[in-house]
């Protein structure tokens, strides 16, 4: 008898469930078809994930394209995306984590972060966790910043050298809002020095595990060991966008900062963030309360403000808090609303027009769909425009397409030319770079950039595609002592 009814009320359980699924896949069914479409038109294999919160919980998920376009694997709801920019809101709730645990404030100077340094070029007792996190420092440093994010050439020493080394940047004053990264590699670089087990762990036992992001990682040297589904690295500026870049993340880049996630963690996450969860939140109410606080809105941007970690703005008529991430080969957004206890991710393993576009417009759908919203006409508007965008896109392969075969045709000046360019060349900030032969050609390699070396228009001057559609100028010197790249001369070992 006992077992019957339970058997029944399982049968009575699972028809809500699936009534629930199904009613939330109707719902937004019309985003899912857009999204399909968009690609379609565009002709984008690669993998797109969409994640929706509503009333507090995640109501809806979406995936299509490839994880790997080559052997047809498609994304799912286990795919672990790069997450890029969009982590400084994790990071941010990282230190006001380590806040209440008295690791840290948000008045803490550089000088308090790192009593051991002698800072040469600044008085470190003038900028704050705020400044930093804000950025409204004025500090600079290209070096560390290209360095985190490209080449990984760094280790404990160089960066506690590039922390030292900091700069008031001569275009920006101190108190100005000049978005970068380097308030947050050097927050990073503090919890190496105070958090056991470094930035990776600090973030995790503050912010991931917390909230449940099981498939969340900074450390994704160890995913990949895990066997982690990580999708492949794609961009329409390379090889027609059906081609893997050769530009995989790996934890020494990972200080840009970044982490590696599923699309479903950050729901996860936001879920915690929602006024409605707030007796259920992993997060204290005065934690949540401060990382959605505004610190700046004078930002000279379409967004109305930033604070910890989160840019301030409106989308579809709400207002929400949103960070946008992107690296070659991948383009992310993250957004929700306190007021109206909803939410949307985006993620996708491609970089470029196509995945951007594609953010702003399905935020906005979503958004409208959210607020149960018309969306008809939004939907045919940006159909327009990704169809527009698809021109646009053919014609900008076939520009970088051109450029490539135009360089790849152009002989080296001399066989001397070619020769006396082989070898090794140190920058004391920026790294080694080697330059060495590879069947007929020259490839230079710059920690985790590489590149086959092009001759330019002039003798001893020399081109360079480190980045997808990307191409950079470089020269050696007349004696053939030192290269010049991006401002920086590496002399010859």
């Amino acid at each position: 008898m006992f077992r019957v009814l339970g058997m029944f009320y399982k049968i009575i359980i699972f028809a809500l469930l699936f009534s629930c699924f199904s009613s939330s896949a109707d719902e937004f069914s019309g985003l899912d078809d857009y999204v399909a479409k968009a690609k379609s038109i565009t002709g984008s294999l690669s993998g797109t994930s969409v994640v929706l919160i509503k009333d507090g919980a995640i109501v809806h998920e979406f995936h299509t394209g490839m994880a790997d376009v080559e052997n047809k694997v498609p994304v799912d709801t286990n795919t672990v995306y790069y997450f890029a920019s969009t982590t400084k809101a994790i990071m941010g709730l990282s230190v006001l984590q380590a806040e209440q645990k008295g690791l840290i404030t948000k008045d803490t100077t550089l000088k308090q972060l790192f009593p051991e340094l002698q800072f040469k070029y600044i008085d470190a007792r003038n900028y704050t966790v705020r400044d930093l996190l804000s950025h409204t420092s004025g500090l600079s440093n290209e070096a560390m910043t290209w360095t985190f994010s490209y080449t990984g050439n760094h280790d404990r020493e160089r960066r506690l050298e590039f922390v030292s080394s900091l700069k008031q940047s001569l275009e920006v004053d101190k108190g100005e809002f000049d978005y970068s990264n380097i308030g947050y590699n050097i927050l990073a670089i503090w919890f190496d020095e105070n958090y056991e087990g470094g930035w990776t762990k600090a973030i995790n036992e503050l912010v991931l595990s917390p909230a449940g992001m099981t498939r969340s990682t900074a450390d994704i040297d160890n995913a990949r060991k895990q066997g982690w589904p990580i999708p492949k690295p794609y961009s329409y500026k390379y090889q027609a966008g059906q081609k893997q870049i050769y530009m995989n993340k790996d934890n020494s880049t990972l200080y840009s900062v970044g982490i590696f996630a599923r699309a479903y963690d950050w729901g996860k996450l936001i879920t915690h963030l929602l006024p409605i969860n707030e007796k259920a939140s992993t997060f204290s109410k005065s934690v949540v309360k401060d990382s959605q606080a505004l610190l700046v809105s004078n930002i000279d941007s379409y967004y109305s403000g930033y604070g910890w970690g989160w840019m301030h703005s409106n989308v579809a008529g709400e207002k929400v808090l949103v960070h946008t991430g992107g690296f070659d080969g991948a383009s992310v957004e993250v957004s929700y609303s306190p007021e109206k206890n909803i939410g949307v991710v985006i993620a996708h393993n491609e970089s470029g027009l196509i995945a951007n576009e594609l953010n702003g417009s399905i935020a906005e759908i979503a958004y409208k769909m959210l607020t149960e919203q018309p969306v008809s006409s939004v939907v045919t508007a940006h159909i327009k425009e990704m169809e527009e965008n698809a021109e646009y896109i053919e014609i900008a392969k076939g520009e970088i397409e051109t450029k490539r075969s135009t360089l790849s045709k152009r002989p080296f000046n001399s066989h001397e030319s070619k020769s006396s360019l082989i070898g090794v060349y140190n920058h004391f900030d920026a790294g080694t770079i080697t330059v060495r032969p590879k069947g007929n050609d020259l490839y230079l390699y710059w920690g985790n950039l590489k590149s086959r070396v092009y001759q330019g228009s002039h003798e001893n001057e020399y081109v360079l595609e480190l980045r997808p559609g990307k191409f950079f100028n470089m020269t050696l010197k007349n004696d053939k002592s030192a290269l010049t790249l991006k401002g920086w001369v590496f002399n010859k070992s």
